[in-house]
């Protein structure tokens, strides 16, 4: 597959910031330019990762914003090696640095290519199976914790209901639907959420028969997030760390073992057919 070659991971977390945090003030490009000496275009190049930004150009900015420290650490760090590919990082289960670095790159996507052999993806879950699946991974957390969680899962899933939807893609295996979960009424209830969302037109569900033999995706769940306007990327997740990728020749990878998963996989038609005779 041919693609043009993209700016990095880091640039295009630093240019989406930037521009949230001016959104922020509600003030123009071309106001923020003419306080800081620069052109309005320029901050708007900034903001699409059209150019790179000088360190000092970027202190003006965090000033101007008034960025806190931790912010503002994270953002110099973003823009010193803003040459480096791949973004890794450390996952903190109380929410935040590395939640809020995924919803926002979800929040831009156009579809997600969500490949799961482990769990039913999180924008497809039921309140009750996130509750369930959070507290048997997560590590020692409390009450409130778990509740936070599932808030900001179940608040994700309002991309696909939004005024432009995400368009969403996603293949599981049968056995991630065969694992008992809490009560039977619970676990019927997850099934026939998955029903009512593959009958989306944004929404394309694909479930990987129990029959298939060992095949290209066993080595591990994965999410191509797919742009308007960029390049794609390759999200990798385990218990302590997200890593998102931007080599065009590791993402081609993962584009081929998509395009195997789809072809073993029930349709999208007979999965549907399948779900109701489970639900």
């Amino acid at each position: 597959m041919a693609r043009r070659a993209g700016t990095s991971v880091r640039s295009r977390r630093l240019a989406y910031i930037l521009k949230k945090l001016r959104n922020a003030t509600g003030i123009s490009t071309d106001a923020v330019g003419e306080a800081l000496g620069m052109s309005g275009s320029k901050i708007s190049r900034i903001e699409t990762s059209g150019m790179g930004i000088y360190l000092d150009d970027l202190e003006k900015l965090l000033d101007f914003y008034q960025v806190g420290r931790k912010q503002r650490v994270e953002l110099l760090d973003l823009a010193r090696h803003a040459e480096q590919r791949g973004l890794l990082r450390m996952n903190n289960q109380n929410l935040h640095d590395d939640w809020q670095t995924w919803a926002d790159f979800e929040d831009e996507a156009g579809s997600l290519l969500h490949y799961q052999p482990l769990v039913i993806p999180g924008l497809l879950q039921t309140p009750e199976y996130a509750r369930t699946l959070i507290k048997a991974t997560g590590h020692a957390l409390s009450e409130i914790q778990v509740d936070a969680l599932v808030a900001s899962r179940m608040a994700r899933q309002g991309l696909l209901t939004r005024g432009n939807p995400l368009r969403l893609h996603a293949i599981i295996e049968q056995t991630v639907l065969e694992r008992p979960f809490g009560d039977a009424g619970a676990q019927a209830r997850q099934i026939r959420h998955l029903v009512d969302a593959a009958e989306r037109p944004n929404i394309t569900l694909q479930v990987a028969p129990s029959f298939a033999a060992p095949h290209t995706g066993l080595s591990g769940p994965f999410v191509i997030l797919e742009y308007d306007d960029d390049p794609s990327l390759v999200l990798l997740e385990n218990k302590v760390s997200s890593l998102f990728i931007d080599e065009d020749d590791q993402i081609e990878v993962f584009e081929a073992t998509w395009s195997t998963l789809r072809g073993l996989a029930y349709s999208a038609e007979e999965t549907v057919e399948f779900l109701k005779g489970l639900a």
